[in-house]
């Protein structure tokens, strides 16, 4: 097995790998990966077989003697091909990376999986491969999802928000003022947390740009004022809310609940999940149960989101 590290002349082949793989999301795409170029070191990885065929990709990026699952991005992982790669090929994959690694003078090695509704098969084969090369776990947040199959009804609670805000008069649609909303989300974030988002209003105007079908904003008015938004991302299987906010308003005529309601009832066809990401912080060690309570009454559940680190 031959690893490559990634450079921008193969940014075709590595596009072209990943629309065809089982990852099943926009996020491995360079176009998405690259945007912030300039605040990471890229260590993307290719294997090989000796043949010369392509087999797998890590997206990745260095700092110092640590290589990580890139962190421009919710979940990293060996990106792997939909057919004739098993858990043994996964083994020869894994150990010629920790030698290339090593031999570029890493470290350590921080892994995050792709969670496991993301893939469009099973691909647990990396977990696998963490196991028998001694990874210990470090991270463990918990996300919350709706399976859009079988979804469970909506809490009493959350029944009667959604009834309240439809007797105010709010109305959800799909919408293109992300200046606005970036306006309500920034308040909102600034307000309750000190932090600004993780995008850009600019940013997310570019990726929007770039993947206009799979970036959607969707806002909660009430007399033309955005009460409550979220931005989700549509992968393959799964819709990510990747933003939501609300206002003082939106808090009074509880348009935030309505709004998912709509999204996941109205705006997720040929989805199997409605993820709205985790609800701890600091690696897990921190539950934000007020606001897992407000996803659960919506009828979702738990999935794990892990990271790993392996010695190189």
């Amino acid at each position: 097995m031959q690893i490559v590290r990634y450079t921008p002349a193969m940014r075709a082949r590595w596009d072209e790998f990943a629309s065809r793989s089982r990852c099943g999301t926009f996020l491995f795409q360079r176009a998405y990966l690259d945007y912030h170029s300039h605040r990471f070191t890229d260590c993307s990885l290719l294997a090989f077989t000796p043949r010369g065929k392509l087999i797998a990709m890590l997206p990745a990026e260095i700092d110092g003697s640590t290589v990580s699952s890139h962190r421009g991005l919710t979940y990293g992982g060996w990106i792997t091909p939909m057919r004739h790669f098993d858990a043994s090929t996964m083994l020869q994959v894994f150990d010629a990376a920790l030698s290339f690694l090593r031999g570029v003078g890493a470290s350590e090695l921080v892994y995050k999986p792709l969670p496991h509704i993301y893939p469009l098969i099973p691909a647990d084969e990396d977990l696998y491969a963490l196991f028998r090369f001694g990874a210990r776990q470090t991270e463990c947040s918990v996300s919350s999802a709706i399976d859009l199959r079988r979804p469970a009804k909506l809490n009493e609670s959350t029944s009667q928000a959604v009834r309240r805000a439809q007797a105010a008069g709010v109305c959800v649609r799909h919408s293109d003022d992300f200046a606005g909303f970036w306006a309500v989300l920034g308040e909102c974030l600034m307000s309750r947390h000190g932090v600004a988002p993780v995008h850009s209003l600019d940013e997310i105007l570019l990726l929007k740009s770039r993947f206009p079908d799979s970036i959607r904003l969707f806002t909660a008015t009430l007399d033309g004022n955005i009460a409550a938004g979220a931005v989700v991302y549509y992968c393959e299987r799964v819709a990510h809310v990747q933003y939501m906010a609300t206002t003082t308003l939106g808090r009074e005529t509880k348009a935030l609940s309505l709004l998912i309601n709509e999204i996941a009832t109205r705006y997720c066809a040929g989805r199997t999940y409605l993820d709205f990401g985790t609800s701890t912080e600091n690696g897990g060690r921190t539950l934000n149960s007020g606001l897992l309570l407000q996803k659960s009454g919506h009828g979702a559940s738990g999935v794990a989101c892990s990271t790993f680190s392996l010695s190189i």
